[in-house]
């Protein structure tokens, strides 16, 4: 198994306890959404909250592992990639594979990274008399779209022209 995936398999177990650690000390009813000064401006059930938390962690695990694995039964995985005579050409296809597998386990824990870290924010403010979600969030924004812009960067360099 790939580092990548074990660190994400990891952070699953993390949101999972993170679940089950909070749940209980949540109120009934918890801020779900907040405006972009942190207020809180709709609210949900605590069982509906953390169902859709899990929901999210789980719609992860199908995109970023087993949709790669669902794609490698295919002849051109359903890739559109640049120059793919060359990058799926039968010598190489599998060297692809692996390259496609594990940047999705680098950007799977990129994106379960953002999840639980917003997700503990939310917890947190809901912990609190007044509801309202810490500033830290738009620091995670801002880091999780530097990393995208830089992997997609990296990604395409990778496919440039042999």
């Amino acid at each position: 198994m790939l580092w990548g995936k074990r660190i994400f398999f990891g952070l699953v177990a993390l949101a999972i306890l993170q679940t089950i650690y909070y749940y209980p000390q949540m109120p009934d009813v918890v801020a779900s959404h907040w405006d972009g000064l942190g207020q809180a401006n709709a609210w949900s059930g605590r069982t509906g909250f953390f169902a859709l938390y899990l929901g999210i962690v789980l719609m992860l695990v199908g995109v970023f592992i087993y949709m790669p694995g669902w794609s490698v039964g295919r002849s051109r995985m359903g890739m559109r990639i640049p120059h793919p005579e060359y990058w799926l050409a039968p010598e190489r296809i599998e060297q692809t594979r692996q390259f496609f597998r594990r940047q999705m386990a680098i950007m799977g824990v990129v994106h379960l990274l953002l999840a639980i870290y917003v997700m503990q924010l939310a917890i947190e403010a809901n912990l609190e008399t007044e509801a309202r979600l810490d500033s830290g969030v738009f620091w995670a924004l801002g880091l999780y779209f530097s990393i995208l812009t830089a992997w997609l960067i990296y990604f395409f360099l990778h496919f440039r022209r042999p």
